[in-house]
This record gives C-alpha cells, sequence and structure tokens, in this order.
C-alpha cells in the first residue's frame, strides 16, 4: 500500500470512516484541519485525557518497548500492576490537574559513522503514555498542512515511498537531486519557535503545558531552550 492510498485524504471525507473511537478520532480531527486551514484548536484537552485514549496511546509504548525513565519503572512492571489501572489513574490525573511529567532521562549513544555521540531523553513510561495520547491528538491537525511531497517522520509515509518519487520524476526525464542537510538540527531548534508554530493551530493552553518538560543530567534538572528529544515516544 502506498502512502497516499493510506492517508486520510486520500480516502476522501465520508469515505473509510473507521468504527474504532479511537480510530475516528484522527480522521475528524483531520478533516476539521483541512476544510480550515487557519483554524485554531481549542478544545483538544479533553480528548487527550479519554480513557480509551490514553489506553490505546499505551499500547503503542508498549509495541515501542523502550527503557524506563528516571523513576526505574519498567514497562514489565506497569503490566504487572494493571494496564487497565495505569491510563485510568492518568486519565483523572489530568481531568483534575494533577498530573505532572518528570524530567527525562537523558543519555548518549554513539552515533554511526562517526566519533560523535547522540542524545536521547528517556522520560518515565506514564509520561510517554500522555505524550503518545498527544501525538494521536495533534498529529493529524498538523498532518492536514503538511504537502505531499514531504516524507520525513510522517504517519504512513517511509524510505520507500520517498524513493518511489524519485524513481517515477526519472522515468519522466529529471536527471539532477539537490541533497542537503542541517547539522545538529534537532538539537539547534528552538522552543520559542517551534511553540509558536504550534500555537498557529493550537490555543489549547492545557495541551500546550504538556508540551513542555525538562531532562535530568548528570543528577541536574535542566530546561534547555533548544533542541526536540529524540527517541521518546511510539
Amino acid at each position: 500500500m502506498s502512502a497516499v492510498s493510506a492517508s486520510p485524504a486520500a480516502q476522501g471525507p465520508g469515505r473509510g470512516v473507521p468504527a474504532d473511537p479511537v480510530r475516528a478520532l484522527p480522521h475528524a480531527l483531520y478533516w476539521a484541519a483541512k476544510a480550515d486551514p487557519g483554524r485554531r484548536f481549542h478544545a483538544l484537552y479533553d480528548k487527550i485525557r479519554r480513557r480509551d485514549v490514553l489506553w490505546r496511546a499505551w499500547a503503542a509504548v508498549r509495541r515501542n518497548n523502550g527503557a524506563p525513565g528516571i523513576d526505574k519503572i519498567t514497562l514489565a512492571q506497569v503490566e504487572e500492576y494493571g494496564i487497565d489501572r495505569l491510563p485510568g489513574e492518568l486519565a483523572s490525573e489530568l481531568r483534575e490537574g494533577r498530573y505532572r511529567p518528570l524530567p527525562a532521562r537523558r543519555v548518549y549513544i554513539p552515533k554511526p559513522g562517526t566519533t560523535e555521540q547522540r542524545p536521547l531523553s528517556i522520560p518515565p513510561v506514564r509520561d510517554r503514555i500522555v505524550q503518545a495520547a498527544v501525538k494521536i491528538v495533534l498529529e493529524p491537525v498538523f498532518e492536514a498542512d503538511f504537502l505531499p511531497c514531504s516524507f520525513g517522520f510522517r504517519p504512513e509515509r517511509s524510505q520507500q515511498d520517498a524513493l518511489q518519487v524519485l524513481v517515477d520524476e526519472c522515468a519522466r526525464g529529471r536527471r539532477w537531486v539537490v541533497e542537503t542537510d542541517i547539522a545538529s538540527c534537532f538539537s539547534a531548534i528552538p522552543h520559542e519557535k517551534l511553540m509558536q508554530a504550534v500555537q498557529e493551530r493550537v490555543c489549547d493552553q492545557p495541551v500546550l503545558k504538556l508540551l513542555r518538560a525538562g531532562v535530568m543530567e548528570d543528577g541536574q534538572l535542566r530546561r534547555p531552550v533548544t533542541g526536540t528529544p529524540q527517541g521518546n515516544t511510539a
């Protein structure tokens, strides 16, 4: 299946709407954003805190099979505690305004082909669940704004899909490819500018607060003003 045929836009309004309420939610948000490019969404927090959304988020986190955060709680311990209990508790904390994310655990791994090290931020499992729920709700809103020629980090789009575009363009007679790279791209992204871009579509303040969290490194809590964490959610 190609990336285009798998996308909500390829199905058209009123077609391919899933019966699953959690799968239907991104579909509805995508089309609401697509229908009005200037719309700013102000009622998203209630969707993130839904228990069924949080349970689906847990399933995504479990599939990713990541390491524990600074609280040292593993995925196996969460399963032992009860996979129905934790999403319910998170839903209550979010609903009552008691949810507070812990700092992510900062680790460094070798960067392939170089002597450099790549920083990874590993939040606790409970925070990864909330982050995955945020992704379920926010991703379709911004997905509606991306151009068809964009492939990086988008759902249902892979390197193979991008390569197929090159093959197709070559068949049409194109002969040049321009390759560019931004040095330390992820670590250089300014938080203020990034949040300004997010707020062009989202004005729900409780949701915006969920996007901010510190990093624990060498026993010190840091709140950097640049960079986006890599390797933190499903």
